[in-house]
């Protein structure tokens, strides 16, 4: 009798130890994350004089997530993109659109940011944040594509969140109008980061 009653106290504390470990990864799930750069990257691509795909990328930026895995809906995004940290292959090229006024003009114009403003679900884990971006001092509406993956824990929502989003801009739209002959009007926008719960 004492054996069994000793089977029985195990298997309890054994259900209840488990359901307190679920309960606590649930209150987990999800949450507040900040953007972390390792391993991220900002790319913009834009068709140059109709012979290639002219990429730059920006190496610095910052960015917050604000996650609900039960509901994407309820997901807001910022991020921010200094502009003087645009890495290219010519780095000529490089300089020439950071400092010039006909260009990027960063000596006015240090940033770029996207502040999510609503969420419309597209899939599982897609869904399109629209939003406000400032990009050359003007606001304008924009959506960004994102497609969601789990990070460490193997589940959206864990401790880590990586993001692959994907949007375009026409420049003429920023005041960037100089050069149309050389440089296509619609560039493409791809981010691919990852955000670590705080």
């Amino acid at each position: 009798m004492l054996h069994r009653s000793i089977r029985i106290l195990a298997v309890a504390v054994v259900f209840f130890a488990a359901l307190a470990a679920t309960t606590t990864n649930a209150a987990e799930a999800g949450g507040e994350y900040t953007l972390s750069k390792q391993y991220g990257s900002v790319f913009f691509k834009v068709l140059y004089q109709q012979t290639l795909m002219m990429v730059g990328r920006f190496d610095d930026y910052s960015g917050t997530l604000s996650l609900d895995p039960a509901n994407l809906a309820n997901a807001k995004l910022t991020a921010s993109v200094n502009m003087t940290s645009l890495n290219m292959a010519d780095k000529d090229v490089s300089e020439t659109l950071v400092s010039s006024s006909s260009w990027f003009d960063t000596t006015v114009f240090s940033s770029a940011t996207f502040t999510s403003t609503s969420v419309t679900v597209t899939g599982e884990n897609t869904a399109d944040f629209q939003g406000d971006l400032k990009f050359m001092g003007i606001t304008k509406p924009w959506t960004l594509h994102v497609s969601f993956f789990g990070g460490t824990d193997g589940e959206l929502g864990g401790s880590s969140v990586g993001i692959l989003g994907t949007g375009t801009i026409n420049r003429l739209d920023f005041g960037l109008d100089e050069y149309q002959n050389m440089a296509a009007n619609d560039v493409e926008i791809e981010v691919n980061v990852k955000f670590n719960r705080n």
